[in-house]
């Protein structure tokens, strides 16, 4: 499977577990010095695991569109795209996001990821 490919699943399975509340899954992927950037501030790990289980924002649709990937080693990559995502109210709102990738070893962890809301 392409490293780009890859990614973009990877991406694929954050949005899952983010509208499934499950934070195990952020737990195994982010790395301990990850942060996420959004309308709600910075978070890093710590803070972003526990928020993800708890799932106050329960999200029940997540679209993806215009995706890219941009490599900038062999061992880490950006992916870029725009998201619109219905929460469980049925309030959708659209954002750009971007998530910086780093591979360790067999496995891509997450470092970093941004929404800037439209």
């Amino acid at each position: 499977m392409s490293i780009e490919k890859t990614l973009l699943d990877l991406e694929d399975e954050m949005w899952r577990a983010n509208r499934e509340g499950d934070g195990s899954f952020y737990e195994r992927v982010l790395r301990d010095d990850a942060l996420v950037v959004s309308k709600w501030g910075v978070a890093p790990k710590a803070a972003i695991v526990p928020g993800v289980s708890k799932n106050d924002n329960a999200y029940v649709k997540t679209e993806l569109s215009d995706r890219k990937v941009l490599r900038i080693t062999d061992d880490s990559a950006l992916v870029t795209y725009k998201a619109e995502v219905t929460n469980a109210e049925g309030v959708t709102f659209e954002a750009f996001a971007t998530s910086v990738y780093a591979r360790e070893g067999d496995q891509w962890r997450s470092v970093f990821h941004q929404q800037s809301a439209l």
